[in-house]
C-alpha cells in the first residue's frame, strides 16, 4: 500500500469525467470520490490509496489546509471492494504520519457518521477520541498530530 499525492490538474481531469492513467480496483472511483478529491481546490491535500496490487482503490486527504490553530480535518474512502482487510487503517496511518510530519499542522480531526463502525475503528486505533456528544448522526474525532514528542 502507499499513497501518490494528487495534483490540482489531475483533480480538474477526473472532475470532467477523464479516466486516470492507472489501473482501479473495481467500484473505484465511488460516489463520494469527487467530493473528496475536490477538497485540493480548497487547499487541502489529497492522496490517491493504491492497494497492494498497484490498483487504485481510494483516497485520502485533508479537506482543507490547516486553520490558525493548527487543526486539520481529514476524510478517507474507499471502493467497496477494497474494504475489510485492514487497507483504508494502514491509509489512514500513513495519512496521519505524513501529517504529524508537517510543522502547522497540531491538531488531526475526523468527522464521521455514528453508522459507520469500521471508519470509527480506524480512526479509534490510531488514537483519536470522540470530542463531544453526536451532532445529526455524526461523531467528531480528535487527536493530537504528534502523540508523546
Amino acid at each position: 500500500m502507499r499513497l501518490v499525492e494528487v495534483e490540482l490538474d489531475q483533480v480538474a481531469a477526473l472532475l470532467r469525467g477523464e479516466a486516470l492513467e492507472r489501473p482501479v480496483a473495481p467500484g473505484w472511483p465511488h460516489q463520494d470520490t469527487l467530493t473528496g478529491l475536490g477538497f485540493v481546490r480548497l487547499g487541502g491535500s489529497q492522496f490517491l490509496v493504491i492497494d497492494d496490487d498497484g490498483l487504485v482503490a481510494g483516497e485520502c486527504g485533508t479537506k482543507a489546509p490547516p486553520d490558525e490553530l493548527g487543526a486539520v480535518e481529514i476524510g478517507y474512502g474507499l471502493a467497496a471492494t477494497s474494504r475489510g482487510r485492514g487497507l483504508g487503517g494502514r491509509a489512514v496511518a500513513e495519512l496521519v504520519d505524513w501529517l504529524a510530519a508537517q510543522p502547522t499542522v497540531h491538531t488531526i480531526e475526523a468527522e464521521i457518521q455514528i453508522s459507520n463502525t469500521p471508519s470509527r475503528r480506524v480512526v479509534e486505533r490510531l488514537g483519536f477520541t470522540a470530542d463531544g456528544p453526536p451532532v445529526q448522526g455524526y461523531l467528531r474525532y480528535r487527536r493530537a498530530a504528534r502523540i508523546g514528542g
